[in-house]
């Protein structure tokens, strides 16, 4: 299925910091925390034990921090200033994706960190299904990721409950508390081959000052983006890829479809989780000036074919099981596809 690109695209921010970051981003509402939820009968394997982490830990990971950078997804609506100083190295359309030397994922594991919700219901509960649906699809395996050299076995590596009071908006220092101690509670390996999506249940604000904007439906002008993807480098736990996914069932954020295959929640978290993905193996380093696939008018290969830039969601086999999500740019048509 393809659809042609409209030209009125939504950009992402990309802003690189050094050392500690506390300030708070302005703006944002006031966040409600989500009360865990218990899960039906007996808990699924992939699911972990709860880890708590304690807001007293915050400057303690911040001191270990050394680089940190982040890039958004905008909701329908903004369209943001995208990365400057770049120039296209291929063309068709003008659309394509340049490679810019920066490196690639080539293969690893994905881990699920959920905050403040015991199980996956809080997102319509079908997280780790779209994964393995995802990554055994011909759209990660043939299509879209062999062109961009980020062809590799990727794999659902389960989820990771946190428990983690939530006072206000959340911030950096409070993803990046959540990232580190989740990654050190459970000796989880970093670097290229692993990457951390951090969900955040309804009513929950996140401002980032990483990537330039906020997640807050309840303050529309404050409200920037959906999602977003980041690399960190710890001083000692090294490079850390990561996404930070809030709730996705607001208008500004969900599919285009109100009869989604799964239902709104799950097929909204499902296609904005395949956006940062892709995004994340094809472009990990953006945010800290180490660009890999990119396109200087347009973005990376999610942004691209978002609905933010005007192309809608649609509905997709993959590996036998049907969702609604996005699609991804793909070079060797110069497309939008899946």
């Amino acid at each position: 299925m393809l659809s042609t690109i409209r030209r009125s695209v939504g950009w992402g921010v990309a802003i690189l910091f050094l050392g500690s970051v506390l300030s708070a981003c302005g703006g944002g509402g006031t966040s409600m925390q989500t009360t865990p939820s218990k899960p039906s009968g007996s808990v699924p394997s992939y699911i972990h034990k709860t880890t708590v982490v304690s807001r007293a830990d915050i400057s303690r990971v911040m001191g270990k921090l050394l680089r940190a950078g982040a890039y958004f997804s905008p909701r329908k609506g903004v369209h943001i200033k995208h990365i400057q100083g770049l120039k296209p190295m291929t063309s068709s359309a003008g659309y394509d994706l340049s490679y810019y030397g920066g490196p690639v994922m080539t293969g690893g594991n994905e881990y699920n960190i959920l905050v403040n919700c015991n199980d996956e219901s809080c997102w319509g509960g079908l997280i780790n299904s779209f994964e393995n649906s995802l990554y055994d699809s011909a759209m990660m395996n043939s299509d879209i990721l062999p062109q961009y050299n980020a062809a590799g076995t990727y794999s659902a590596a389960g989820d990771y409950p946190v428990s983690y009071q939530i006072s206000g908006t959340l911030q950096d220092q409070d993803i990046f508390n959540i990232l580190y101690n989740v990654i050190t509670a459970n000796n989880l390996p970093t670097g290229y081959g692993s990457e951390f999506h951090v969900f955040l249940a309804q009513g929950v604000d996140e401002c980032s000052n990483a990537a330039g904007g906020c997640y807050s439906p309840d303050n529309p002008s404050q409200w920037t983006y959906c999602a977003y993807h980041g690399s960190n480098d710890w001083s000692d736990i090294g490079h850390v890829l990561y996404s930070v996914e809030p709730y996705q069932g607001v208008n500004g954020c969900e599919v285009s479809n109100t009869n989604s295959p799964n239902g709104v929640v799950a097929d909204s978290t499902a296609s904005t989780l395949s956006h940062e993905t892709f995004e994340t193996i094809t472009d990990p380093d953006v945010a800290v000036n180490n660009i890999a696939w990119y396109n200087s008018s347009l973005g990376e290969i999610g942004d691209e074919c978002a609905p933010a830039a005007g192309v809608p969601t649609g509905n997709v086999n993959l590996s036998g099981a049907t969702w609604e999500i996005q699609m991804e740019y793909n070079n060797s048509i110069s497309d939008c596809s899946y």
